[in-house]
Order: structure tokens, then sequence, then C-alpha cells
């Protein structure tokens, strides 16, 4: 268990300051009102974004911007935490996602270096280099072994989908035991709850590449399926051969039913996870929420970055949408809640 929580005071009442910049819902919808993306790059410039907007050549440049908002963070939490090796858990993710790239990189003769993301615990050019030479001291056991086993694995299989299958489930693994060890309830449960919505959405993909084949479920379900949850890979396959609705009813009374309920009618209508996506992404942001309750502790730091990950997303969304021409109504139909 952690020793007194009021050692984060200092940390909280940076991150609460900084919580009344975050995007709030107007803005949001002037960017979605905006005639093209320019326009709503422009209402973007008027809110703390604003340094980095004025520095774009082009709208066309706007993951520098998402890249520098989220590096900006880890920088932030670096000096304030005064847990980093807990609130790095939550960094992870993003050695998680440069390993990937550059992992697949190597051994299919590619360069990544431009979309490696600097907000990883572990700086991108010392992780490239790690990769090179295939060493993996630097990375938590779990992950070690991953990347490793994944490396060799894409050697023999050329698979790259399976290099993100085995770090994944290490992240996920190593995620789960730390908080655990360290009686972090809060924030184990925000990963239990995660894994479990990731695992449905899973589980309803192999279904359909299955194509409602049981055995062919049994066979695909545990090589993609994540450690951590509440639900065991046991529950869903004794579910393999019973209807999507029939899934969706026996987690009805589950604070996680609604997000499911409604996803699979609208996978059964559309085939689509567009909107149990954004149900999931939902859920969890609203859980986050409750970390306001919480006087002292990581919990509210890993609420702001978790919110600042959810802008990010809105903006990525709304930009995205506008340069592609999409209408205002339908970017909105995509848009996940803010935090603010």
């Amino acid at each position: 268990m952690r020793g007194a929580k009021t050692e984060y005071a200092y940390a909280v009442a940076r991150v609460r300051a900084l919580e009344t910049g975050l995007l709030d819902r107007s803005k949001i919808e002037r960017m979605v009102e905006a005639k093209d993306a320019d326009e709503a790059l422009k209402v973007l410039g008027e809110t703390p974004y604003a340094p980095a907007v004025g520095q774009l050549q082009s709208v066309y440049e706007y993951e520098v911007i998402l890249r520098q908002e989220i590096a900006a963070v880890r920088e932030l939490f670096r000096k304030i935490s005064p847990h980093p090796e807990l609130t790095d858990l939550f960094f992870l993710r993003y050695d998680v996602l440069n390993l990937k790239l550059l992992i697949k990189g190597k051994l299919l003769g590619q360069e990544v270096g431009e979309f490696l993301v600097p907000a990883g615990t572990i700086p991108p050019e010392k992780l490239a280099a790690a990769v090179a030479n295939s060493n993996w001291k630097e990375l938590p056991s779990e992950l070690a072994a991953a990347a490793r086993r994944a490396e060799e694995s894409l050697a023999e299989e050329a698979d790259p989908q399976l290099v993100d299958t085995l770090l994944d489930r290490a992240y996920y693994a190593h995620l789960t035991r730390v908080l655990g060890e360290r009686g972090e309830e809060f924030l184990r449960t925000l990963v239990s709850l995660q894994v479990d919505l990731t695992n449905i959405k899973t589980f309803i993909r192999v279904r359909h590449v299955a194509g409602g084949d049981a055995v062919r479920v049994r066979e695909l379900l545990p090589r993609f399926f994540l450690p951590g949850g509440r639900l065991t890979l046991d529950y869903f396959l004794a579910q393999a051969e019973e209807p999507l609705t029939a899934f969706a009813d026996r987690l009805a009374k589950d604070s996680i039913g609604p997000v499911v309920g409604e996803g699979v009618a609208f996978w059964q209508r559309e085939k689509s996870l567009t909107r149990y996506e954004k149900l999931a992404d939902d859920f969890l942001l609203a859980y986050v929420k409750k970390s306001r309750l919480i006087a002292f502790g990581a919990e509210p730091l890993v609420a702001y970055l978790w919110a600042k990950e959810n802008e990010i997303k809105l903006i990525r969304i709304i930009l995205v949408g506008k340069i592609n021409g999409l209408p205002a109504a339908e970017i909105r139909e995509r848009l996940r809640d803010v935090y603010a």
C-alpha cells in the first residue's frame, strides 16, 4: 500500500488548474461548425493551443500539434509527480506504440522515425537504438519478453499484427501486476474496465471473421485476448455459439451493460463498431471523472492525462473530418464526450 497521499498535493493542484484550460463543448462545437479545416484550426488557435497552431504551415500538419501536446503532459508529469514510477505506467503505452513501429520497421526495412511519439518513458531515439540492437534491458520484464518474441515471430511468420498482439498483452499484464501490487484500486479498476471493453470488441470482430463458426472463434480469440479484465477468456468462449444479443443480455446489469447493449445493436444493424467505440470511450471518461472527488493521489493526474488524450482524439476527429469534407452532422456523431 502507498504511504501518505498528501505528497500529491502540489501535483494535484497543478492539474486542477490546467483542467480549466481543457476544451469545453462550446469550443468543440465551433470547430465542428467551421466551414472547413482551416477555419476549424483558427478556432483551435483561440485556445491554449494557440502558440503551436501559430507555428503550423498547413492544417495538414495538425499531428505535429497533437504530438507536442501529449509530450508536454509527459514532461509536466516528470517534474511534478511524486511517484513517476506509478504515473509513468500510463505513458508506457507510447513506448508500446513506438516499439510496434520500430520492430515492424526493422524487419520490413522501413524508416519510421517521423511517426514516433515523444511521450513515452524512453526517448524515441534511445528506444530506436535498443530495437536496432535487440537490447531490451530498459523495458519492464513483461514487455522485454514480448518484444523479443515479437521480433522473432515477425522474422518467422511475417505477420505484423502478431507484434501488436504480443506487445498489447504484455502491456496490460504489466499494468495489472504493478497496480495490483501497489494497491491502486481506482486505477486498477480503470484498466480492468478498459480491458473488458477491448476484449468485447475483439470478441465481436473474431465472431465476424469466423463467419459464425464457433470452433474457429475458439481458435482465434485466445490469440488476441488481453489479460487483466474481469471477464475471463472462458466466459467469452462459453458464449461462442450464442447470439450476440444473448451475450449482451448477460451483461445488461453490469456497469458496462448499456455500452454493450447499444453497441451490439448498432453492430447488428450497420456492421460497424464506431458506435460501440464511442460509447466505450465515454464510459471510461465518465469513470475517470470520478477522480474529481479524490483530493490527493495519482488518480487526478491520470485523469488529466486521460482528459488530454480524449481532447486530442476530438481534435483529430474534427480535423480529419473537415479535411475529408464530411458534413458537420457526421463529424458530430463520431465525437466523444468532453472532460471539461
